[in-house]
């Protein structure tokens, strides 16, 4: 298989024994995964997670700043990347990261959480290989919010691929109870109307995260 940096070769060696090649940026590397006999092997697209770090969340740079005033609600349309994951049967054997993979740190140093890092040259760098998600801003606060940057807990989010080769995540739904207290629930389904027949799914549990060092 074909990536935007590489190839990707998922061979069976023997009734118990799968080889996993990685080609990126010219670098070469396997693994072996031994299997049962009957084990059957699929490519899925899933939440960005994988990397040299694995990560629960996403911390996203929004193209435009949100501001929302007192009981107002915003309905916004997010584009983020998605990695390919290598199943064994039901298992998740590997993570492959279809472009571009950075980093981020939310919070202080020292009890922050690293995050997969996503804005526009990130996105870019993933050609076609992005999903988007619809997020749902509302408003507890009196205060008048700018939201700039979301972190999103994008392990447990669902992941649809159709026939015409869209993908779309599970609905984000984000919650201000003030300036420093920003709540980000990842849901299990998408709202979106799907165009084509489903032809793939990585169904999540849900996931919900709390901003506290402002948005």
């Amino acid at each position: 298989m074909n990536l935007p940096r590489g190839a990707l070769v998922v061979e069976k060696i023997s009734e118990n024994i799968v080889r996993i090649t990685k080609i990126i940026n010219g670098a070469s590397t396997s693994k072996l995964i031994s299997t049962q006999t009957d084990s059957f092997i699929t490519l899925k697209a899933i939440p960005p997670i994988g990397g040299s770090l694995s990560t629960n969340c996403i911390y996203a740079t929004l193209p435009e700043p949100v501001t929302l005033t007192q009981g107002t609600r915003l309905q916004y349309d997010l584009k983020l990347p998605v990695d390919l994951g290598i199943f064994i049967g039901g298992d998740l054997v590997d993570v492959v990261p279809l472009g571009k993979v950075k980093y981020a740190l939310y919070g202080p140093p020292d009890i922050g959480d690293i995050c997969r890092y996503s804005d526009l040259s990130v996105i870019n760098s993933y050609n076609e290989y992005i999903a988007r998600a619809k997020v749902i801003f509302k408003t507890l606060s009196n205060v008048k919010t700018e939201i700039s940057r979301l972190v999103i807990p994008i392990k447990e989010a669902s992941v649809y691929l159709t026939e015409e080769n869209e993908m779309y995540f599970s609905d984000i739904e984000v919650t201000v109870l003030s300036p420093l207290h920003v709540e980000i629930r990842v849901g299990v389904d998408t709202s979106y109307i799907l165009l084509g027949k489903l032809i793939s799914l990585f169904k999540g549990s849900g996931a919900f995260y709390v901003m506290k060092h402002g948005a």
